[in-house]
């Protein structure tokens, strides 16, 4: 089996048959909204946990229509348009996000301009420079955007922990009956580790103690669209207040992840040993640096831009990026989700294998010595 299926590829955006005869609510939202209604004849979906329809309208609108259900589609579609209000009512650097042309809460449903052409980050990744340091300093704009949104125009949550600390310390019944052989030696490569228990509780408690900013919250790759030559963010369902360190801690750890995807062997019977992958995967680390760099210089070059405008009379917008571990957080929340990534391909796959726990150790690496790792990983340098 190659190595690559456990750590678990990146998806790609492959278009599958879409039905409406189940939802006529879909189209009873399209014509309230005056944008015509879908042809079912001529209608596609795409792959993802919310059932979607895409297509063009009898009106020539050009729609994306996504359904938010279970016990957390309410929750889930509640933030999202929280977070379509608040960037409505803001006056300063705008997120580029796919525009949002309305919703209906009680059927769970929300409706988007289909961007022409477009491709998912991770897609992109997957090509040589497909998404390189240009693209990477674009979405950390991007983020930073997001981290100087106003507070959210209503509602507030909690701090919410990042971290799964409870399943650290033991799997619920029912997960543990449900997991795979390698999701059960993945938790405890965790649950054996008290160091790395330690520093997840101290790196959560920082997190939930440092200035709450509006966050994207469940930042990967393919949330990133590319359409006709500009960069947008989409999927706002987990949009709070929280640590911005989770964002940038997510961009990072997805190329890490990458790095670790890359280097696995085509044929992983070829007898890799526990150094051999580790050394793969560093040099990996190397070659996509600078696209974490790029990302990290784009963010801090977009909150330069927007404190120089607030010293000539604009809107606060919030403390600098730097001052209260921002980096150092967000290098160890980098480090975990080399270990999240690891539990999510181990949950589909009979063993770990050598690759899988080397990805492991160099998370361990990173989130008890964060402070080592922030200039390695990109996250360090100045301009």
């Amino acid at each position: 089996m190659n190595t690559a299926n456990i750590l678990g590829p990146p998806a790609r955006q492959e278009l599958l048959p879409a039905d409406l005869s189940q939802a006529p609510q879909v189209n009873a939202l399209l014509s309230s909204l005056g944008l015509g209604h879908l042809d079912p004849l001529d209608l596609v979906s795409y792959p993802g946990r919310n059932k979607n329809w895409a297509g063009t309208t009898s009106r020539d609108r050009r729609v994306f229509v996504k359904q938010l259900e279970g016990s957390e589609g309410p929750a889930r579609l509640e933030r999202a348009v929280r977070y379509e209000r608040t960037q409505a009512a803001h006056d300063g650097m705008r997120v580029l996000s796919p525009p949002c042309l309305g919703w209906d809460e009680s059927a769970g449903l929300m409706v988007f301009e289909l961007l022409t052409e477009a491709e998912s980050g991770s897609d992109r990744a997957g090509r040589p420079d497909g998404f390189g340091p240009d693209w990477c300093r674009r979405a950390g704009q991007l983020i930073a955007a997001t981290h100087q949104l106003p507070p959210p125009c209503a509602g507030t949550e909690p701090a919410a922990a990042f971290i799964p600390l409870g399943h650290v310390q033991a799997l619920p019944l029912d997960t543990f009956a449900n997991a795979s052989r390698a999701e059960l030696e993945a938790w405890a490569l965790l649950q054996r580790d008290d160091e790395v228990i330690e520093a997840l509780e101290q790196l959560n408690a920082s997190s939930l103690r440092a200035d709450r900013r509006p966050v994207h919250a469940d930042l990967r790759l393919d949330q990133f669209l590319v359409s006709r030559g500009e960069l947008y963010l989409s999927d706002w369902e987990e949009f709070r207040l929280a640590d911005p360190a989770r964002d940038i801690g997510s961009f990072t750890g997805e190329w890490l992840h990458r790095a670790v995807l890359a280097a696995a062997p085509d044929d992983a019977g070829t007898g890799l040993t526990h150094p051999q992958a580790v050394a793969r995967i560093t040099a990996e680390i190397k070659r996509i640096r600078p696209r974490i760099s790029a990302f990290w210089n784009g963010y801090l070059e977009a909150h330069d831009h927007r404190a120089n405008a607030d010293r000539a009379g604009r809107a606060d917008t919030g403390p600098p990026p730097h001052g209260d571990g921002l980096e150092i957080r967000a290098t160890a929340f980098a480090g975990w989700h080399l270990y999240d990534r690891l539990l999510a391909g181990a949950s589909h796959s009979p063993r770990l294998g050598a690759m899988s726990r080397a990805a492991a150790g160099i998370g361990r690496r990173i989130v008890l010595s964060a402070e080592r790792f922030t200039a390695a990983v990109g996250l360090g340098e100045a301009r």
